[in-house]
């Protein structure tokens, strides 16, 4: 057993993790189309192909990876119900519910992370990707100027429409 975990690396975890979200992405399909996705179907496939597609794309926002599959198991029960003639929304909030417990323990290790890092940083200053209503309109003034800045025009070309 040892031998095989010195030859396992996180990639090769990837890999598998991405063959075996498209299995259960695939089953979870014909579940749907097949009108046979039962409730606990559901909330189990959803939590393993959550896990899966987190364990396939490391490198992507887990929200953004979870957020992307709530929508196409949204959009999978309307395709049901628009097939079956019946949505089944027990099964569709299992799903999301099982989504967001997925997340909440990924953003309580942030902010563990956080709080190790630096316990008095205010939460506004983490994250520099959300724009922020408190922050003053001339905080963002350098960075306008520096944009314009680095706008610069070459002498042949001219923009006057008489000179051609």
């Amino acid at each position: 057993m040892d031998v095989l975990l010195a030859r396992i690396t996180p990639g090769h975890v990837a890999s598998f993790a991405r063959i075996g979200a498209l299995l259960i992405a695939f089953s979870m399909t014909v579940g749907y189309v097949t009108d046979q996705m039962t409730l606990e179907l559901a909330g189990v496939g959803a939590f393993f192909l959550s896990v899966l597609t987190l364990l396939a794309f490391p490198s992507q926002r887990s929200s953004e990876l979870l957020g992307a599959l709530a929508i196409w198991l949204t959009y999978a029960e309307f395709m049901a119900a628009i097939q079956s003639g019946h949505f089944d929304l027990w099964r569709w909030a299992l799903v999301l519910a099982t989504l967001s417990l997925v997340i909440v323990p990924i953003k309580v290790q942030h902010l563990r992370q956080l709080a190790r890092r630096n316990p008095y940083q205010p939460l506004g200053e983490l994250d520099r990707r959300v724009w922020s209503a408190a922050r003053p309109a001339a905080a963002s003034a350098p960075y306008a100027a520096a944009a314009l800045g680095a706008i610069s025009f070459a002498s042949d070309t001219d923009l006057a429409p008489g000179d051609a």
